[in-house]
């Protein structure tokens, strides 16, 4: 397009440039997971400790402005991962405790866990982590029922240990091999 058509139809062109911004909500998002992506890439490197605050905003392309924007320091980005990533766990938990059958939630969740990105880097790097998450193992559990109460959190435990252990041991498993394993271990720990 020549420099007379473009004057001719200002509106077109702006619109056309407004479609390609990001909203403000994408732009945080996007910020946010080139953060977390780079302090994984650099746990990939070297030690937690090790990593310094300007390599994280270097690696990531952010401006310094930018991460401060979004984080106060590299452990609120560990612990974001965490959150982010646990809630996956806890979804797939109550759901089962809600009466859904094991097996497919179990399956449902192996497969996101094999294959979301920044899952795929912390496998790699889980045993650098300086912070271990707890899957939230307690929160929402009806603790009227005692029995009850601790049945859930040992089920919950154990397949927040299941899963570690299956990163540790390099996600040798196919999805449909963990949900069967899960869905047996979870309906033995519960009674069933």
């Amino acid at each position: 397009m020549n420099t007379k058509e473009k004057h001719q139809n200002p509106q077109s062109e702006l619109k056309k440039k407004e479609a390609l911004r990001l909203s403000n909500a994408e732009s945080k998002a996007l910020t946010r997971s080139c953060i977390r992506t780079a302090l994984l890439m650099l746990l990939g490197e070297k030690r937690y400790e090790d990593i310094t605050t300007t390599e994280i905003i270097k690696k990531s392309g952010v401006s310094r402005a930018g991460f401060y924007r979004n984080y106060r320091s590299k452990l609120e980005v560990i612990q974001e991962l965490h959150t982010t990533h646990a809630s996956a766990v806890i979804d797939a938990l109550n759901a089962v405790q809600d009466g859904a059958e094991p097996e497919p939630v179990f399956k449902e969740l192996f497969e996101w866990l094999e294959s979301d990105e920044e899952i795929k880097l912390l496998r790699r790097i889980h045993q650098r982590l300086p912070i271990r998450p707890d899957f939230g193992l307690c929160r929402g559990i009806d603790d009227t029922d005692p029995a009850r109460y601790y049945a859930q959190v040992s089920a919950n435990t154990t397949l927040a240990v299941v899963i570690r252990c299956w990163f540790v041991r390099g996600a040798k498993e196919t999805p449909e091999e963990m949900a069967k394993i899960c869905a047996d271990i979870y309906k033995r720990v519960r009674g069933y």
